[in-house]
């Protein structure tokens, strides 16, 4: 008898070691906020779990998995199984692993696109109301954030395009490339296209007749004139950006094309300058279901190249913020050089 009874305690201990674990894996001073589609609700005790597809920060796809309260508990916060939906877009605020290699969060609570916000454990008596997921762009506004190759952006990519149809004048300027000409290194801002291959956020603010587009660490502000039949204007100064005009094609797509540049030293590519025959055409497309954003576009410059170059990226929407606004100091521009 005695046996038996040993055997159902230790039993009801294993079960209660298992279905209250430690805490401990997570940091329970620190928020983190994912925003992501659901792809699963795992309704089951002893703990529920939300597991939400986000896109990281080089715009990869990754799989976040959250632990949430037992089903009872949930249900007295006003849970239930078909509290949300697969396929919908929600934001997550939860207590990261310790090990930040872990997508593994401990679940606060998920805000839904209408602004319900069902809490895990327990609501905060006084708060600001959680933030929802952005809504996809329809017009290209809203906020973008380039997809990036981060070993690309460190540790590659600073020399000249090799596979581009340079004309003469273009081998002798490749030839003698000096990365230290990088007019970068003198707080210069990318000119057009370069700017489009920015590593930093850009803000699209679409009206009746124009996109201007801001970026982030850039002084850089980009007129897109949208009138029908708009034409350079005789009042425009050549510059290194250009004169923009676009329009929406059938398809939706925005097409893009930038004449009225000047001469500008290193003006289409690291190493590679243009001339004021240069043109860029750009095509953007929304795809995603308006949370991405798709760009191609060409260059030709019969000054420096052959034939035209064909180049892209792609950009991810993110939540709105407001962008740093600290100048480029130009001792600090030039500091790595005496490392060099």
């Amino acid at each position: 008898m005695i046996a038996r009874y040993l055997l159902i305690l230790n039993l009801l201990l294993m079960g209660s070691a298992s279905a209250h674990h430690s805490r401990a894996a997570f940091d329970l001073d620190t928020n983190v906020e994912i925003e992501g589609i659901l792809i699963e609700l795992a309704w089951r005790n002893p703990h529920a779990y939300v597991i939400v597809e986000s896109i990281d920060e080089q715009g990869n796809p990754v799989e976040w998995t959250f632990e949430g309260h037992s089903i009872s508990g949930l249900v007295r916060n006003g849970w239930n199984q078909n509290s949300f939906q697969v396929g919908e877009r929600v934001v997550v605020d939860a207590r990261p692993n310790r090990d930040p290699g872990r997508l593994f969060g401990l679940l606060n609570y998920v805000t839904k696109a209408n602004g319900e916000t069902l809490y895990a454990f327990s609501r905060p008596p006084e708060e600001a109301p959680p933030r929802r997921p952005i809504p996809p762009s329809t017009d290209f506004s809203g906020t973008w954030r380039p997809v990036l190759d981060m070993r690309q952006t460190l540790v590659g990519g600073f020399e000249p395009p090799v596979n581009w149809p340079y004309t003469e004048r273009g081998l002798a300027e490749v030839a003698a490339f000096n990365i230290n000409d990088d007019p970068g290194l003198d707080c210069e801002s990318y000119p057009m296209p370069r700017i489009t291959r920015f590593p930093y956020n850009q803000r699209w603010e679409v009206s009746s007749d124009t996109i201007t587009i801001v970026h982030e660490q850039a002084t850089t502000v980009r007129n897109m004139n949208m009138n029908s039949g708009a034409s350079v204007p005789a009042t425009h100064v050549p510059d290194q950006d250009g004169y923009s005009i676009g329009h929406i094609a059938d398809d939706g797509s925005l097409i893009v094309t930038t004449t009225g540049f000047a001469d500008t030293k290193w003006g289409s590519e690291r190493g590679v300058s243009s001339s004021d025959q240069k043109v860029v055409i750009e095509t953007y497309r929304l795809v995603d279901d308006g949370y991405g954003m798709e760009l191609t576009y060409t260059i030709t410059d019969p000054e420096y190249l052959t034939g035209s170059v064909e180049l892209g990226r792609n950009f991810r929407l993110v939540p709105d913020y407001d962008f740093a606004d600290e100048p480029c100091d130009l001792v600090q521009a030039r500091r790595h050089l005496q490392f060099d």
